[in-house]
């Protein structure tokens, strides 16, 4: 800004509007405030044989940033009916706000001799509920209900589909491009819960199928 405009301003504003009318905006940033994202794999169905043999070693990826933690569930070697079943817990510590919210899970076939073939992926804006979280400071699940009274309000053409039996899990589907079109190869089941930091730490969960194995407990 220019010598002569901040003159300007400094002339104007104060004799043209009272100190007591002018309108203070606080812009400091947030300071940032400690997320733990548990997401639990839990079964497929439908996953397509990646295999000449028509099998596939099935295994997922999950990460909400390339840049930053990925990880990885273990393997469900030769996998023939498109059902492999994980039940595998994935644990994130983040901060809020960040760059990005969205969460990327993918399913690849293991290959030992080759680079891995990516069966399909998904991806889930989870910036609604981890605001949510963050203000009213306590733990919220990506459920039926919250989707019905939260995200469908402000996303009305969402579509989620969730477990008939169990209403706090639900489907992803696995999509993948198939000659310049999006095809679905299989689905997964998953539970998706949101915690503050300090909450986490007094209930803590363990990776993967570890102890403490809880909320929900994985066999």
């Amino acid at each position: 800004m220019s010598q002569g405009v901040v003159k300007l301003w400094l002339e104007i504003i104060p004799t043209s509007v009272p100190p007591e009318e002018i309108k203070v905006w606080d812009i400091t940033p947030k300071d940032p405030y400690e997320i733990e994202v548990r997401i639990c794999v839990l079964n497929c169905k439908d996953i397509v044989m990646m295999d000449a043999e028509g099998t596939s070693d099935v295994f997922f990826k999950g990460y909400f940033d390339q840049k930053e933690e990925i990880q990885e569930t273990d393997t469900h070697y030769r996998n023939q009916d498109g059902k492999p079943d994980f039940q595998y817990r994935l644990v994130y510590k983040i901060h809020h706000p960040r760059k990005t919210n969205k969460f990327t899970l993918q399913a690849y076939d293991r290959d030992f001799f080759k680079s891995n073939d990516i069966i399909g992926e998904a991806q889930i804006d989870l910036e609604q509920i981890i605001e949510d979280c963050s203000l009213i400071k306590a733990p919220v699940c990506l459920n039926k209900k919250y989707y019905e009274d939260v995200i469908l309000k402000n996303k009305p053409d969402s579509k989620m589909k969730f477990d008939t039996s169990d209403p706090n899990k639900f489907w992803l589907p696995m999509q993948a491009k198939k000659d310049g079109k999006i095809i679905s190869n299989g689905e997964v089941r998953v539970q998706i819960d949101i915690l503050p930091r300090d909450l986490a730490e007094k209930n803590p969960v363990g990776k993967a199928r570890d102890q403490p194995n809880h909320s929900p407990q994985l066999p």
